[in-house]
């Protein structure tokens, strides 16, 4: 029977390979390293503190290494034109075939600036709630060369999540951006690159020893409602060494929408400032039950790994089933060793006392039995 998938009645004690162990130990060895010697490849370029503590409590366990995370984000970003790959598809490109796992790495995704990758670009990023923002504006001045200055330094207080999320012409280094609110009739066709805004919950992928490893952490994901968790890959069937890769992800507290587009002529807004606003009160509501699931997804791989680790115990006496027949083949052998011994002594002795016997006799003595008779028979 394969060791990853050991029988309820006879569970091997969990191992890990030593090519896994070797993996691992780089990794632990990169993620020591100072956060000014540390980088990664995902738009922040390091670590997402958020759930460093989650991560290292999940390498701390033998047979488990993170690979890739993310602790949840909201971004605002131009996707890449047509045959360009977006900036989206970088969460989920994790696999085995990686050149480099590391905690906190979005695969996929190049160490940017919001000039991005793709052809697309980032607008707006963060790993953390966006700040809640009110209008400050004020009365435009009249007249006066300035007029023109103060009246789009007036309408940009008055769209605080515009200006933050760079959907206007003075924030956005990118193509020139068009601050009425377009139609989307009047949209040209040519204007094939959306503007999303986009909050995507917590990720994991994670490196088992095995597929004994990853069952207890992909049932912990699963009842702390990481409901679209699973095994990604299964070359642990055709290599021992290779591992299995499982992701942790969820796709119910995922919140997407369409805010604008990119045309020939420059950005489009295509949304109203309130509705930004209703868009970063749903965002900042996903945060929290991010966090929450966050924090039962923690309890319950503790819950997990300690029942492992209990059955784990229990079986560090087991042996295969090839070496159990050896051992019993050695101790009959020895117990049959052990009892001819035995015999052989035991001859020796009977042997020993008619030989004494004997020349008790030949020299007219007689032992007590036959003394006895002869007193009896008197």
């Amino acid at each position: 029977m394969d060791s990853s998938t050991p029988s309820s009645g006879s569970q091997k004690p969990l191992t890990s390979h030593p090519l896994f162990a070797a993996k691992k130990s780089k990794i632990l060895a990169q993620l020591a390293q100072s956060e000014n010697e540390y980088a990664d490849n995902s738009p922040k370029g390091s670590v997402d503190e958020q759930i460093v503590d989650l991560i290292d409590e999940i390498n701390s366990y033998e047979g488990l290494v993170t690979t890739s995370s993310c602790a949840g984000r909201v971004a605002v970003f131009v996707e890449g034109g047509a045959g360009q790959e977006t900036i989206t598809s970088s969460r989920e490109g994790a696999t085995q075939e990686a050149p480099e796992l590391l905690r906190g790495k979005e695969q996929g995704t190049v160490k940017t600036s919001p000039g991005g990758k793709g052809g697309g670009q980032w607008l707006y990023v963060s790993h953390d709630p966006i700040p809640r923002l009110t209008s400050q504006a004020t009365d435009s001045q009249t007249g006066g060369p300035g007029h023109d200055r103060h009246k789009a330094e007036s309408q940009h207080k008055d769209e605080p999540y515009t200006t933050l999320f760079k959907l206007n012409s003075t924030t956005h280094s990118g193509p020139q951006t068009t601050n009425r609110l377009s139609n989307p009739a009047t949209v040209p066709s040519t204007a094939t690159q959306l503007i999303h805004l986009i909050f995507s919950p917590l990720i994991l992928h994670i490196q088992c020893a095995s597929l004994a490893h990853a069952r207890p952490l992909l049932s912990a994901a699963i009842n702390s409602g990481f409901r679209e968790s699973g095994v990604q890959s299964l070359r642990i069937l055709d290599d021992p060494g290779a591992g299995v890769m499982l992701a942790i992800r969820t796709a119910g507290l995922t919140f997407e929408t369409v805010v604008g587009c990119l045309g020939e002529d420059g950005l489009h807004k295509m949304v109203t400032e309130d509705y930004l606003a209703m868009c970063a009160h749903v965002v900042n509501q996903r945060f929290r039950w991010n966090s929450e699931r966050k924090e039962r997804l923690t309890k319950e791989i503790r819950i997990a790994m300690q029942r492992q680790m209990t059955e784990n115990t229990r079986t560090q006496d087991w042996e295969d089933k090839d070496d159990r027949r050896r051992r019993k083949r050695e101790e009959g052998l020895q117990r049959q060793k052990q009892q001819l011994n035995t015999a052989l002594e035991l001859d020796l002795d009977d042997e020993s006392g008619h030989s004494k016997s004997g020349r008790r006799q030949s020299n007219g003595e007689s032992d007590g039995s036959i003394d006895l008779e002869m007193l009896q028979l008197g």
